[in-house]
């Protein structure tokens, strides 16, 4: 079932090791891919991920957060900011002091964290672009993967072959060897757990608007 996110970050509180291994699984694939679009490495991600999680522990993030003052979405993009910041100006400056490598040093930013680190006093330009853009994705990995959970693995891959890939369903319905009605039965079924799963989702995401055909 869908946990919201006041809810496991009150477990967090706890000090609930099953939940901090949760936060881990959930949202670590959300900042791998902000990291990878920040120019950082696989390793670096790892890092950056364990410099959030450390926060947390600490209390000191999860002490600043208050639910009634605003959403989790813009209190983990804050977190996420500041902690990826930080590791970018440091290896910016490891850059400027080993600049004498020559024009050819790979320690040179990329354009991305050069852009960031200059506009790291704005709030919109360019990591809240970044961010918002990977956090709708791993909405609808969230919604999808739900989905998943909540049905029986032969109605997903229906589903998926139909509705996610496109597949015409009488293509769909010869290649599985099954009936057409069966077929839309089982992606109309689907759709309305989606749109349920979605609707949960959007109690605290309002802006989510997921580009799924469903």
């Amino acid at each position: 079932m869908y946990t919201t996110r006041k809810n496991l970050l009150k477990r967090l509180q706890k000090c609930d090791d099953i939940s901090w291994n949760e936060f881990y699984l959930t949202y670590w694939p959300l900042v791998l891919a902000i990291g990878q679009k920040l120019g950082m490495s696989q390793d670096d991600c790892k890092d950056l991920m364990q410099e959030i999680m450390l926060d947390l522990f600490k209390g000191e993030a999860l002490l600043r957060y208050d639910a009634s003052r605003g959403k989790f979405r813009t209190f983990f993009g804050v977190l996420v900011r500041h902690k990826a910041l930080a590791m970018l100006q440091a290896s910016a400056r490891f850059s400027t002091l080993s600049s004498h490598a020559g024009p050819d040093s790979d320690e040179t930013p990329k354009p991305a964290v050069a852009k960031l680190i200059q506009n790291s006093q704005d709030d919109n330009e360019p990591f809240q672009k970044i961010f918002d853009e990977e956090y709708n994705k791993y909405l609808i990995s969230l919604a999808l993967n739900e989905l998943r959970a909540r049905i029986n693995p032969e109605t997903y891959d229906i589903f998926e072959m139909v509705v996610l890939q496109g597949r015409p369903p009488k293509e769909v319905a010869q290649y599985l060897g099954l009936n057409r009605n069966i077929i839309d039965k089982y992606c109309s079924r689907c759709r309305k757990s989606l749109q349920r799963i979605i609707s949960e989702i959007r109690a605290e995401n309002p802006e989510f608007n997921p580009d799924l055909s469903i």
